[in-house]
């Protein structure tokens, strides 16, 4: 069960963060401005994104979890295909709008069905692995979706990136069973009891702020991470591809896809076993963990884009993937003890509508209109590498986020409990 969600979490980051290496090839087919590709990495995919979260985890909390999850993986992997047949900005918005739909189904009922499946001094590791998928996916994507695009375009590229999630979400029909389906389900509150609870926890709130700004500062400098590259370390990309026989964007590809994977999947792994083993003493942990991920983790971001080197700059990409992923068990683990048992994958959507609007919506859009307000003063290259480090300055704002919930969380966390008795 875990591989399977775990694989079908990987394509969810894949097919929605291919578009971020294929955003130079893009804008000059298409004719885009950086705002333009900002709205189709962030604000197109999370305009319903986030809206259509909450009802599928309500249906889902409320029916079989395994049948939304396929579903929604057919669904998304279906209209990332379709993107490469997009001729215009509007029609390549709709198609990534009909991705967004297609993954509001994917990780908030997949992390439920983890929570139900392992026992409770495990389930911050379980979830750890699945935040694996995120690494792998995105590092696939950045890496296939670089090399892919120098030999077929960025067309066949996409075409090919939603052929997988057809295979997953098959499987997962096939073979999986929602262990709800055979034991008596809880009686779950209403939507409004659900969501006037959720409302009420305000270390709840508090964590899914630092979340999304957390995630603000993520997307925000990976939307336009390949674009950086090339408009400031084009001369050296193009000496290491010929030595290794790839052009600039396989190399900037291979290079954040395989240095990202490792830092991300080693940052999950610890920041699991942290949230089990010091979580499990002080459930402050499941906040402050992801506190200190999100200052290392903009600091390191810092770094990475004002290096004169790219090696060197590449390089720094493992800390800054190993600080963002930090959060990812400890976290999801958090807000889901302040959600109670019964309305997991509703908290987990309501935090997810607050992650998508806050930080996948407006992190890469303002790092685009930062990028196109500077440019004219500084040039292409500095105007970009300036909107991303002024967006990074969210990471601080996460982490204050995450230190007022680690104040609250455990009084909260006992509320919880006793009224799920």
């Amino acid at each position: 069960m875990l591989v399977l969600l775990t694989s079908g979490f990987g394509l969810n980051q894949l097919d929605r963060q291919i578009i971020n290496i294929l955003a130079e090839p893009i804008k000059r087919d298409l004719a885009l401005r950086d705002w333009q590709l900002g709205a189709l990495s962030g604000l197109s995919f999370a305009l319903l994104y986030s809206v259509a979260a909450l009802p599928i985890a309500r249906f889902a909390d409320r029916s079989n979890r395994v049948r939304v999850i396929g579903a929604a993986i057919l669904a998304w992997s279906l209209f990332t295909a379709a993107c490469g047949m997009a001729g215009s900005f509007i029609q390549l918005l709709l198609l990534r709008i009909g991705v967004g739909i297609g993954e509001a189904g994917g990780a908030p009922p997949s992390q439920s069905l983890i929570a139900d499946s392992y026992p409770s001094e495990r389930r911050a590791g379980a979830l750890a692995v699945f935040a694996l998928g995120s690494a792998i996916g995105a590092s696939v994507g950045l890496i296939g979706g670089g090399m892919l695009a120098g030999l077929i375009g960025w067309r066949w590229t996409l075409a090919i990136a939603g052929a997988p999630g057809l295979v997953i979400g098959a499987l997962l029909l096939l073979t999986l069973r929602d262990p709800q389906r055979s034991a008596a389900r809880p009686e779950l509150p209403t939507l409004g009891a659900a969501l006037a609870m959720l409302l009420s926890r305000r270390a709840f709130l508090l964590m899914a702020l630092g979340s999304a700004m957390l995630s603000f500062v993520n997307y925000g400098a990976m939307a336009f991470a390949g674009s950086f590259y090339l408009r400031n370390h084009l001369a050296e990309l193009t000496a290491i591809g010929e030595a290794i026989g790839q052009k600039p964007l396989g190399v900037i590809g291979l290079g954040l896809g395989l240095i990202g994977m490792v830092g991300g999947m080693l940052g999950a792994i610890v920041g699991g076993r942290l949230g089990d083993r010091m979580g499990t003493r002080d459930v402050r942990m499941l906040a402050l963990i992801p506190a200190v991920g999100s200052v290392l983790c903009a600091a390191s971001y810092v770094v990475m884009f004002t290096l004169p080197s790219a090696v060197a700059s590449l390089l720094t990409f493992a800390v800054a993937s190993f600080f963002s992923n930090l959060w990812y068990g400890p976290g999801t683990l958090g807000m889901q003890r302040l959600a109670g048992a019964k309305a997991k994958a509703t908290a987990l959507a309501v935090a997810l509508f607050v992650n998508s609007a806050i930080g996948l919506s407006f992190g890469p859009l303002l790092v685009g209109l930062a990028s196109d307000a500077l440019s004219p003063r500084l040039g292409a290259g500095e105007g970009l590498r300036a909107g991303i480090l002024i967006g990074l300055s969210a990471g601080l704002v996460s982490a204050l986020f995450y230190w007022l919930a680690s104040r609250r969380i455990g009084s909260e966390v006992m509320q919880a409990e006793e009224q799920d008795g």
